[in-house]
């Protein structure tokens, strides 16, 4: 069973919307919540923040999608893909300090793939590194729109995404290694076009600025439901003390590792 996951945020219930025409759900019940479904996908509405949607990942026995609304603080228009978690101890957007939710790489490439094959928008697709709640033990991701209130409240984007998600769910993906992304930004554009480029899925992607969390490294390919083979660095995004650094934890946890 494949779990879709919405709110009554307007992006997030515009997507949701969409999402029953394509799949042909029908109204039910789950556990107390309301739901919509067919023989294998379930769309769950959460009256709440979804960064705090840990109690259906209480309650279901499966892959977990979010579908959810992009914000960006310079109002920059995106689809974006992530895994969920908190490299540091800073978590003001939901989940636990210093943990990372179990990812599904392919299943964000799934939807990359997808989303791209059909974006005639203009507007950017990527990955963003992961970051925020909620906090899951069932493989998770997020799929969002938004960055500018037009894109945020159009029904024409939310449609786009949802058919992107539906095409993408039962899908096998062509890669070479799923990998675990260090270096960059938050918007990962490198490791995204390596992805539609057919050489990696990610598992988690760890940005420059959590550089400090090492520590959390481990977590990166043990949380993930097919675990990544090796490390993908962004090398020149980091400062060559930092390399050191991570090339000795690697080490020490006896992964390989490539440079781009």
């Amino acid at each position: 069973m494949i779990y879709l996951v919405y709110s009554k945020e307007t992006a997030s219930s515009n997507i949701a919307n969409a999402m029953k025409g394509i799949l042909n759900l029908e109204e039910s019940t789950f556990n107390g919540f309301r739901c919509f479904d067919s023989k294998d996908v379930k769309l769950i509405e959460f009256d709440g923040r979804l960064i705090d949607a840990e109690p259906i990942d209480k309650i279901v026995d499966g892959i977990m999608i979010f579908l959810s609304r992009h914000s960006s603080s310079k109002g920059i228009p995106a689809f974006t893909v992530h895994a969920e978690g908190n490299w540091s101890d800073d978590c003001p957007i939901g989940g636990k300090p210093k943990s990372l939710s179990v990812s599904s790489p392919l299943s964000m490439l799934n939807f990359l793939n997808s989303m791209n094959a059909i974006n005639d928008t203009g507007i950017e697709l990527t990955y963003e590194a992961t970051h925020h709640g909620p906090l899951t033990e069932n493989p998770s991701l997020f799929v969002e729109l938004g960055g500018s209130e037009g894109v945020i409240k159009s029904e024409k984007h939310a449609k786009i995404l949802a058919t992107a998600v539906a095409d993408s769910l039962h899908k096998k993906p062509a890669y070479e290694k799923v990998a675990v992304g260090i270096g960059g930004l938050h918007y990962s554009a490198k490791f995204t076009k390596l992805a539609l480029n057919g050489k990696y899925a990610f598992s988690h992607i760890m940005s420059k600025h959590y550089i400090s969390n090492l520590d959390m490294l481990k977590y990166a390919f043990e949380r993930s439901d097919v675990r990544a083979e090796f490390a993908l660095i962004e090398w020149k995004s980091i400062k060559a003390m930092d390399r050191e650094a991570i090339v000795r934890e690697l080490n020490v946890l006896g992964i390989d590792y490539a440079k781009v």
